[in-house]
């Protein structure tokens, strides 16, 4: 996991994807892939929590 965080990081920095790939010496459509779980995450909607009624 650490080594999906760095990659992360470059490319929250503003690096390209391509760059990064190439520096990582990893596919690009892994990076592609990676931040899209990322973005899906961020993104799906919480179950709303359930309410007491003796609250």
């Amino acid at each position: 996991m650490h080594f999906r965080k760095k990659i992360l990081a470059k490319l929250e920095e503003g690096q390209s994807i391509r760059a990064v790939a190439q520096h990582f010496e990893i596919d690009k459509n892994t990076i592609v892939e990676w931040k899209k779980r990322i973005e899906i995450k961020r993104t799906r909607p919480r179950k709303p929590s359930k309410v007491d009624d003796d609250a």
